[in-house]
């Protein structure tokens, strides 16, 4: 931290007789003398100022004179350094300035940022932290600012020089550039591994949406302050430059606030991510299209809207909190610290705060190790979900094969077959991954073994109602929910040597074995009633959902499959299409 109570301030003069080596560096805030849309030189500078100016400040910012003075312009700043000790090898830090600079040091030009000139045309703006070498100076200095701004809404010194040894400013300006760069990596690394997770599964939006988050992270810390990027691949022209700084200020809150409704959908709707994105529209394209001189203009307008999104998205995280979801408290404290350091910075950049360094860097390292202790404990607790399946698996097993045992003489052949499918169906493992329910391969694989039992069956069609609505309305991942939830109640309901089956979408198909046209009505009731109670309300404001079936019975052989399966499925589409909830069997003139 640069330490100014050792120096003594008076007027435009830093008196540094009290000041030692171990006071360290000096931020020279504070009274300097300006000369508005003056460009002086040297040998041309007039004994008093006209204006005095209270440094960091924009001078459009200042209360100079009356009215402000607008924000395109230039002027020349003037300070003296008094009783600097003479055996010292000085430097100074020149942090970002609006938008060009050429700084005289006892009449000698020590460093430029751009080109200060008097008009646009003569004037070429610049971007990034400085650092110069000054060597050894004599007791009393004279500071000379050439400042030109024609680029930017607000122009001026609105970030502080700080004078000091020059090994000090070196090893702080080196930490600095190795904390950003280091920041820089990890952000394109964690970018990588997580594009290469949403190959592995295409269905993970979450990672792909946290991918680009981390992308555009690590391309804002490289271009700001020490600039790591640009000191290895080169700097960008300015106007893409400033338009980038703009985007990736705008663009990462977003991207934070859909990734958060991936991962918790109960607490952040999509319906608010939409919203919120139609409230972005119009920003984001007025900074692609516009010249920096004026979509600079709306720069407190572009911090309040994200602003909002981190009170919206701070809510959805204490919902979480609250509710003890998995991994939540380490993601709520990696972003707590992730959002502070970015309210900081946003301060620091607007001259509401004073402040030698930035903190975002920091913030982003600290939220991305709890999104990797997030990421742990949800891949803990699936294997451990995985485990207690294996435990059920193998015990339901257990229990199968000892009924199977327990089977009569008289059942002999059936129970033949029964098992027969059974090996078969763990032999091709096909089940479907999101019900655990047979899928359409495997059921279809069962008719074909049991029709050689001969028994009379009723093959039940059965379509969820009004499903691409539930979709459209809560998302893909609730329509999982909606549809894992109906497959456990139809696994509730069957017997022992029935089957379940999906064949695709929201198509799901029921084998009844061994059953009368008065079992079958009674099972189509009980069933539409028990779909009726399911409850969603844990998951989504969704009162419930209904379906419709079509039946067809027969004594089950190879040659009436496929016939068994069409009559099924026409009934159903009668019932879907004559006001569905409900069943219908299937009758030759199917009235």
């Amino acid at each position: 931290m640069a330490n100014t109570a050792a120096v003594k301030k008076l007027g435009s003069t830093f008196d540094f007789t009290h000041w030692q080596v171990e006071d360290g560096a000096v931020s020279l805030n504070g009274d300097w003398g300006m000369f508005w849309q003056e460009q002086l030189l040297p040998q041309d500078l007039p004994k008093q100022p006209s204006l005095m100016i209270d440094m960091p400040m924009t001078w459009d910012r200042s209360a100079l004179t009356s009215p402000s003075l607008p924000g395109i312009g230039f002027a020349t700043f003037t300070a003296t350094l008094k009783n600097l000790p003479d055996d010292i090898r000085w430097g100074m830090t020149i942090p970002e300035q609006s938008t060009s600079f050429r700084l005289y040091v006892n009449n000698r030009i020590v460093a430029e940022g751009g080109i200060a000139g008097v008009s646009k045309d003569s004037s070429k703006p610049y971007s990034g932290n400085q650092l110069i070498e000054l060597g050894l100076l004599p007791s009393n200095t004279q500071l000379i600012w050439n400042v030109s701004n024609f680029h930017n809404a607000s122009g001026g010194p609105w970030q502080s020089l700080k004078v000091g040894p020059y090994s000090e400013l070196r090893n702080k300006y080196t930490l600095q550039t190795f904390d950003q760069a280091l920041v820089v990596v990890l952000s394109i690394i964690t970018g990588l591994l997580l594009i290469i997770q949403h190959f592995i599964d295409k269905r993970d939006h979450a990672s792909l949406v946290l991918s680009v988050f981390a992308f555009l992270v690590a391309l804002r810390i490289g271009i700001t302050d020490n600039q790591p990027l640009y000191q290895i691949a080169g700097a960008l022209n300015w106007q893409l430059h400033i338009r980038c700084v703009y985007l990736t200020m705008l663009i990462p809150p977003l991207l934070l606030l859909l990734w958060q409704h991936y991962i918790f959908p109960m607490e952040l709707s999509r319906r608010s991510i939409r919203y919120v994105s139609y409230i972005f529209i119009l920003p984001i394209l007025s900074i692609i299209v516009l010249p920096a001189e004026i979509f600079t203009q709306f720069l407190s307008v572009f911090q309040i809207l994200v602003l909002g999104i981190i009170v919206l998205y701070s809510v959805s995280l204490l919902k979480v909190l609250f509710r003890r979801r998995p991994g939540g408290f380490y993601l709520v404290f990696g972003t707590s610290i992730l959002i502070v350091t970015s309210f900081h910075d946003l301060a620091a950049y607007s001259q509401m705060l004073e402040s030698t360094r930035a903190w975002l860097s920091y913030g982003v390292l600290v939220f991305l190790l709890s999104l990797a202790i997030h990421i742990v404990v949800l891949r803990a607790q699936q294997r451990q979900k995985v485990g207690d399946l294996s435990k059920q698996l193998l015990i339901a097993n257990k229990k199968l094969e000892a009924r199977v045992a327990q089977r009569t003489f008289e059942l002999a052949e059936k129970a033949n077959a029964l098992e027969e499918a059974n090996d078969k169906l763990q032999v091709l493992a096909n089940i479907d991954g999101l019900t655990g329910v047979l899928n359409r391969r495997a059921f279809v694989e069962q008719l074909n073994m049991l029709s050689r039992v001969q028994s009379r069956i009723a093959l039940l069609m059965i379509d969820v109602d009004h499903f691409k609505a539930v979709n459209d309305n809560f998302g893909h991942a609730i329509g999982d929910q909606v549809l894992i939830r109906l497959s456990k109640t139809l696994l509730t309901l069957k017997r022992e040597n029935d089957r379940v089956g999906r064949f695709g979408g929201e198509e799901f198909v029921v084998l009844l074995q061994d059953i009368s046209e008065e079992g079958l009505d009674s099972y189509c009731h009980r069933l539409i009633d028990a779909v009726r109670n399911i409850d969603f309300t844990d998951i989504a404001p969704l009162d419930g959902i209904t379906i419709g079936m079509g039946t067809a019975m027969a004594t089950l052989s190879a040659q009436n499959i496929d016939e068994l399966i069409k009559q099924a499925d026409e009934a159903m589409y009668f019932v879907k299409n004559n006001g569905r909830n409900g069943f219908k069997h299937y009758q030759n003139n199917n009235a």
